[in-house]
């Protein structure tokens, strides 16, 4: 018996060597609580359809997790395949693929609660002086960041709403659920001071972006675009969504 394993071994080291390899690529990725980050679970609703869209085309994914506008320049470059999700610009197609939407972001403006905010167009905040909170790489409401109105760069989500609380902004544009999730899990200090203008700026679509740098990539988001019809079919998609992402 051991002597018959012995003559298999050879067979069976060949066909494992043989066997065909999946497909591996890197993402880059930021943290945009409750839609992905690295301490969700399945690292969030967004990252789980990218990873079960592609699965279904045979391809792998790993992910690295990186401040947003350093993860969008260093996918821009080439040195990652892509983005985990990205909003869209005119600008941004020279250098990425846009694949079809995950799913939409409702961006809101959020206030202290103490502040009597009213504006019929975005040049009304400007001369109120208002001043914005905005997150650095971070496509803005059109006509917002035109109006002329004073901006403040920070690198998070969370930088942001805390200096609004602290009184250093007066207004940050941003997703509802992402900011509703930091004032619940990340800074709860701050949750009872402050809520959001209605109605919603807009809605937003995410889209998983791969870089023009590889021409591979082409080819991927074509896969990857029919990875995500056939998990939306079989009713999986709707499944990550109810499970992953929180309703408030």
């Amino acid at each position: 018996m051991v002597v018959r394993l012995f003559k298999l071994l050879p067979l069976l080291l060949l066909l494992i060597n043989n066997a065909p390899q999946a497909e591996v690529i890197r993402l880059a990725s930021s943290n945009y609580y409750p839609h992905y980050g690295e301490q969700l679970a399945e690292q969030g609703a967004a990252i789980e359809i990218i990873r079960q869209a592609f699965a279904l085309q045979g391809v792998q994914l790993e992910i690295d997790f990186l401040p947003f506008a350093r993860a969008l320049y260093e996918s821009q470059q080439g040195n990652y395949s892509g983005l985990v999700a990205a909003w869209y610009s005119e600008q941004r197609t020279a250098h990425f693929y846009y694949s079809q939407p995950l799913y939409a972001n409702q961006i809101v403006l959020f206030k202290r609660k103490t502040d009597t905010i009213r504006y019929q167009n975005f040049q009304d905040l400007a001369r109120q002086q208002q001043r914005l909170g905005v997150v650095q790489g971070y496509m803005q409401p059109m006509g917002l960041i035109e109006s002329g109105i004073k901006t403040i760069q920070v690198a998070t989500d969370e930088q942001a709403l805390a200096m609004l609380a602290l009184q250093r902004v007066d207004l940050v544009p941003a997703d509802l659920l992402n900011g509703l999730y930091l004032l619940e899990h990340k800074m709860p200090q701050h949750q009872q001071q402050l809520e959001w203008l209605t109605p919603a700026l807009e809605q937003r679509p995410m889209y998983l972006v791969l870089s023009k740098k590889d021409p591979a990539n082409e080819q991927r988001i074509e896969r990857f675009n029919l990875g995500l019809q056939q998990l939306k079919a079989s009713g999986q998609y709707q499944q990550i969504i109810d499970s992953l992402l929180p309703q408030y």
